[in-house]
């Protein structure tokens, strides 16, 4: 049970478009959302590891933006894809399916399990893990090592970049919450293939959650340095990625001026960042009020962004 745990698994969702309808308001998007969230949990009861291909008659027209979730310390990866990120999965794939696109857009979120376990499965549950270890009292923000963490940066970075890759399994867009999105932030800061533009370099990353990673503070905060091309590059071919930050104004887990510091890193070092704020804690927005359900379009909006331009390919 530990070993599928701790397995990389995937979800799909397909988009088949609809006549083109006008963005719905606050309430009735909500509606919608419950309604959508309850189908694709029906769904799941019978599958929740390989759901079956989208149907199509002509796959050369199908574009798949594929979104690898990095959870946070004590979940799973299986957690975070089915349960956390159930309301995001399905105001995304509402969304997509109300454009005019001339190809059809679905969404593959792949997910990672860490390697340290801290609770183990049962019970009905996948058991918690964590990217990395720490001694008892510290925190991510102000630890001077994450034990471990080489071994979780070696995972992300395989997955990213397999050996067998080509533009068709490329992944598009890092999601990473609270833990995993301080893992991203440092992997981010040591390694510019992440961020420097090529064919297989993610597009975009979400860092829900994120805190500053202290034992990268260094070559984080020196990013703006590393960042610059050579005097033979033309730097009007350099296409850096876009940030998402979602902080929440109650999140006493990492708190939003530790968020902060993070974004401007990345701003200092030229990137696309943006923020989405909302008025709830730590976790991923929901869409169980009007403001949540505000971030969470936004964040949608964010997505749908990077799927049109993909779909120019078509």
């Amino acid at each position: 049970i530990v070993a599928l745990a701790r397995g990389a698994t995937s979800f799909t969702s397909t988009n088949i478009r609809p006549p083109r309808q006008m963005r719905t308001n606050s309430k009735f998007s909500q509606l919608l959302l419950m309604r959508t969230a309850t189908a694709i949990s029906a769904s799941r009861s019978s599958s929740n590891s390989h759901p079956s291909p989208p149907t199509t008659t002509d796959n050369s027209n199908d574009v798949c933006i594929r979104i690898l979730c990095l959870h946070g310390k004590g979940g799973n990866g299986k957690q975070f894809v089915d349960t956390s990120l159930l309301p995001l999965r399905s105001l995304l794939e509402t969304r997509v399916a109300n454009l005019e696109l001339e190809c059809n857009v679905s969404f593959r979120w792949d997910e990672l399990t860490a390697p340290y376990e801290i609770s183990p499965p049962g019970d009905g549950n996948d058991g918690g893990y964590s990217w990395w270890t720490l001694p008892p009292g510290v925190r991510s923000y102000n630890a001077d090592e994450y034990e471990g963490f080489e071994k979780s940066a070696d995972m992300v970075m395989e997955k990213v970049f397999p050996p067998e890759q080509s533009t068709v399994n490329k992944t598009d867009i890092i999601l990473g919450h609270s833990q995993g999105a301080i893992l991203t932030s440092a992997l981010l800061s040591i390694h510019d293939k992440l961020w420097r533009s090529s064919n297989s370099t993610p597009k975009g990353y979400i860092l829900n959650g994120v805190a500053w990673p202290n034992p990268y503070r260094k070559s984080l905060s020196s990013l703006s340095t590393q960042q610059q091309c050579p005097e033979t590059a033309d730097e009007s071919l350099l296409v850096l990625p876009r940030m998402l930050f979602i902080m929440g104004e109650k999140d006493n887990i990492n708190p939003t001026k530790s968020a902060m510091q993070v974004h401007d890193a990345f701003q200092a070092a030229k990137l696309d960042v943006s923020i989405v704020n909302h008025a709830g804690g730590h976790s991923v927005p929901v869409a169980r009020d009007e403001d949540s359900t505000r971030a969470l379009e936004e964040v949608v909006d964010w997505i749908v962004d990077i799927a049109k331009e993909k779909a120019t390919s078509c």
